[in-house]
């Protein structure tokens, strides 16, 4: 499971012989055994784990599995992120600044091309400033909550991933 400098969010998929069915019951185990540590919760062949309530903060992660039965096994996807309701926030404040700058270029490049005044591309800086800031927070965000990376990780990959075998991502 390595991460590349862009990425948000740690993806990995896995090949396991052992059908969805088995693969619950498993996580199931897991979880009643570190009960104290992570909680989850499992919906047909959907799986989301993340960190008790008490240990949790803002950061912490949460890990998510869909199974899907092939011919050879099951395909495990697992994704590793920020609840839902964070990641939805940080893409909605992404897609904003993204499309204040879109607008602030068009209009500012139109009104530079009918030798208007164009200082409203002034802006672009402190948006593009703001991308930062935000790609900054997130990374923060991620060394934040590394350990619980692990401690989740490190809880299902000797259970659940020890026949697997590394699919490449599309």
């Amino acid at each position: 499971m390595t991460a590349s400098l862009l990425e948000t969010r740690l993806r990995f998929t896995k090949l396991v012989p052992e059908t969805p069915g088995q693969i619950t019951e498993t996580v199931k185990q897991l979880l009643a055994k570190h009960s104290n540590k992570v909680v989850g919760r499992i919906t047909y062949n959907t799986i989301r784990i993340r960190i008790v309530e008490k240990q949790r903060h803002f950061w912490s992660p949460e890990l998510s599995l869909n199974l899907r039965e092939t011919g050879m096994g099951t395909e495990v996807k697992g994704i590793y992120g920020p609840k839902p309701d964070i990641w939805l926030g940080y893409m909605f404040i992404y897609f904003f600044l993204g499309f204040v700058t879109l607008i602030v270029s068009i209009v500012g490049f139109s009104r530079y091309n009918l030798g208007l005044s164009s200082y409203i591309l002034w802006l672009i800086p402190f948006v593009l400033g703001g991308i930062i800031v935000l790609l900054l927070t997130s990374r923060a965000g991620q060394q934040l909550g590394k350990d619980e990376v692990n401690l989740i990780h490190g809880i299902i990959e000797p259970e659940v991933f020890m026949n697997a075998e590394d699919v490449e991502l599309e």
